[in-house]
């Protein structure tokens, strides 16, 4: 396909957007902006957790925490929001230390009034670890997905930390996604579907059946957030044909538009 000078870089491509509902929207705006049609197709819907108990009790006895690590947005807005619904003023939060794994997740934290006293260069959770100082008996509180990887608790563990791992929020499948919604969407033709957490690789694969989903996936280019993300799919078997060098949508975009293979 010829490409005038002026061209948007990722004109009529057909780009598979897979994040949830409600932070789909500033990545397919991204992609629009340059050129592409963003398809959305949410394959995780997040939810709260079944049971705020441990949350809760979290929350209680933050002044007993030294680090409250964050690894993702929804992670610092449910914790949040569940201290608003408790009458919990955000003060025992600001005292603390806290960490975001990006920039992101520490956006949500100063929209609350609180600057993040680490964030990695590198936009990893098993990173986090490396530059909190010494933590030899301090403890550290991890809000987190109920999915959550246990590679970070087990780094802070190997460096001395006592560690707390609450449930602030579950991420599921959503009520609408089918099979055939799946299989309509990629029926009009994809050139690339994009995935920015393990767990929406592992959604997709739940859906379609690990065969289908590489049979699908091997028809179109695939992008990955990150190398966890992109860890995940290749142990489904998907060929993984981009992944952005830090872990933010900027620079999935920016990957995507610098591929010319495209």
């Amino acid at each position: 396909m010829m490409h005038s000078v002026s061209a948007k870089p990722l004109s009529g491509m057909r780009i598979v957007v897979t994040r949830p509902k409600s932070q789909a929207n500033t990545f397919s705006e991204k992609l629009r902006s340059l050129g592409a049609v963003a398809v959305e197709l949410p394959i995780i819907a997040i939810a709260p957790p079944n049971d705020f108990t441990h949350l809760d009790d979290a929350i209680r006895r933050l002044n007993e925490f030294d680090w409250v690590v964050f690894t993702s947005v929804h992670g610092v807005e449910y914790f949040l929001n569940r201290m608003s619904t408790l009458g919990i003023s955000f003060d025992p939060l600001k005292s603390r230390k806290v960490a975001a794994i990006g920039p992101a997740t520490a956006r949500a934290l100063v929209d609350a009034g609180k600057s993040p006293d680490y964030i990695p260069t590198e936009f990893l959770s098993t990173r986090i670890a490396e530059g909190m100082g010494d933590l030899k008996g301090k403890r550290v509180l991890l809000p987190r997905a109920d999915i959550a990887s246990a590679a970070l608790p087990r780094t802070l563990r190997g460096k001395g930390a006592v560690t707390d791992e609450v449930v602030a929020y579950r991420t599921v499948l959503p009520g609408e996604l089918t099979a055939e919604a799946v299989r309509s969407v990629f029926q009009k033709g994809i050139d690339l579907v994009t995935f920015t957490s393990p767990s929406a690789v592992h959604n997709l694969s739940r859906v379609l059946g690990e065969n289908e989903l590489v049979d699908v996936l091997r028809r179109t280019k695939v992008a990955c957030i990150g190398p966890v993300t992109a860890g995940a799919a290749k142990e489904l078997g998907v060929a993984v044909d981009l992944v952005a060098n830090t872990h933010t949508i900027d620079a999935l975009v920016e990957a995507i538009v610098n591929d010319r293979t495209l």
